[in-house]
């Protein structure tokens, strides 16, 4: 048998799929906390939209969960407030228009803590973020 998932942090929805990632947070009402299971690939087929005034935190441990945009898809899209923490997490292959990673435009904070990014960019402007009339972007660890 394998070894049982790491305990979930108290107040974290645990998500096992692009699928249901992209649910819970296009369809929050409300500050939403999601734990990915280390070692996780979810493969992006288009950005997950936040488009209200709210905080998404995602955040994995271990070796972290692998966000992957295979080249075609930026990552996230925010605005109208909406916060994004993305912990211990790995972002790789995303592209868009606007910010590989996150588009923000009239959104709030961008935190990226102790993750990883690599081979990301954006055709015109923010290779990671761009950020337009958006709060601070943090990178930490």
């Amino acid at each position: 048998l394998p070894p049982p998932p790491p305990p979930l942090t108290p107040g974290y929805v645990s998500v096992v799929s692009e699928n249901e990632l992209r649910s819970l947070i296009e369809g929050a009402a409300a500050d939403i906390s999601i734990s990915l299971p280390p070692s996780a690939h979810f493969e992006l087929s288009s950005q997950i939209s936040c488009a209200s005034s709210i905080k998404v935190t995602i955040a994995s441990s271990g070796e972290g969960a692998m966000l992957d945009g295979q080249g075609k898809t930026g990552f996230f899209s925010l605005q109208y407030g909406c916060s994004l923490t993305l912990r211990g997490l790995i972002l790789v292959n995303g592209r868009a228009f606007h910010g590989g990673v996150v588009f923000a435009s009239g959104a709030g904070d961008i935190e990226f803590i102790d993750s990883a990014v690599r081979d990301c960019m954006a055709d015109s402007d923010g290779g990671v973020v761009y950020a337009f009339s958006s709060g601070a972007v943090s990178i930490i660890g």
